[in-house]
């Protein structure tokens, strides 16, 4: 047996990075505006928003030069920055956008769970429509107990775990940004914010259309969800019941997490 090379060629390794500050602000903001205490046309004082993060104010416009890139902020040259507003032209771009990425995603689970149902592993199938199943359940409870914001958390994470499911970086990332851009409309209604009533109704029928494999049904079933939402954000126009809670008009702003600069 050859003794081994004293040195050994090793493969390449990517370094591992801690989160920086400026990922850290970024987030920040990003749950700022998911949860509401950013609202639409709500401004960003830059100056206070640094001090009460501690982080400099270079590494806070370099964390919102990414949200204005992912149209999360509006940057008005000479007024700043701001929350974007999800006017009728862009919230019905946005929407085709969003059905281009969750179609997608729909198509790669389905065609997945058909594999899996020739091959005679239900259990297998099972495994990778719990999250959504368990999603779905938390839908109810919420709807149940009235508390609409956490029904409409419970129904944008349905949504990202689709993307998470089909196992597709690029979805996942896109529906990252999608929700936020979702939550904006939401706030966005004048009459407050509003989950459908039914909407573990439409839910159940996307996961009874996953389940058979049914891409095509289960696309269909995206289109008149997301075609509702877009109707009812952009014009007011309700087709289905919606519930409010009139509580979620008034936002007495973020409180920032203390960062530091390193």
């Amino acid at each position: 047996m050859r003794p081994r090379q004293e040195t050994v060629q090793l493969p390449m390794m990517q370094p591992i990075r801690r989160p920086s500050i400026i990922d850290q602000a970024e987030l920040e903001l990003r749950n700022a505006i998911y949860f509401g205490d950013l609202r639409p046309g709500d401004t960003i004082p830059e100056v206070q928003v640094s001090k009460q993060m501690g982080i400099s104010r270079s590494s806070l416009r370099e964390a919102c030069q990414r949200l204005v890139r992912d149209g999360l902020l509006t940057q008005i040259p000479g007024r700043g920055l701001f929350v974007t507003r999800m006017d009728a032209e862009t919230m019905s771009d946005f929407i085709d956008y969003r059905l281009g990425i969750e179609m997608q995603a729909a198509s790669i689970v389905a065609d997945r769970i058909t594999a899996l149902r020739a091959a005679d592993d239900a259990p297998a199938v099972q495994e990778l429509l719990a999250p959504l199943r368990d999603t779905l359940e938390r839908t109810r409870q919420a709807l149940a107990a009235e508390e609409v914001i956490e029904a409409g958390n419970a129904d944008l994470d349905l949504h990202q775990q689709l993307a998470e499911i089909a196992r597709n970086r690029f979805l996942v990332s896109a529906m990252s940004t999608i929700v936020i851009l979702t939550r904006m409309g939401s706030f966005s209604d004048p009459l407050g914010f509003g989950v459908r009533a039914d909407i573990t109704t439409a839910h159940e029928k996307l996961l009874d259309a996953l389940s058979a494999g049914d891409g095509s049904r289960a696309r269909a079933v995206l289109r008149e969800t997301l075609q509702e939402l877009a109707g009812r954000l952009r014009s007011g126009e309700h087709t289905q019941r919606v519930v409010r809670d009139p509580d979620l008009l008034e936002s007495d702003g973020p409180e920032w997490t203390t960062l530091t600069d390193q």
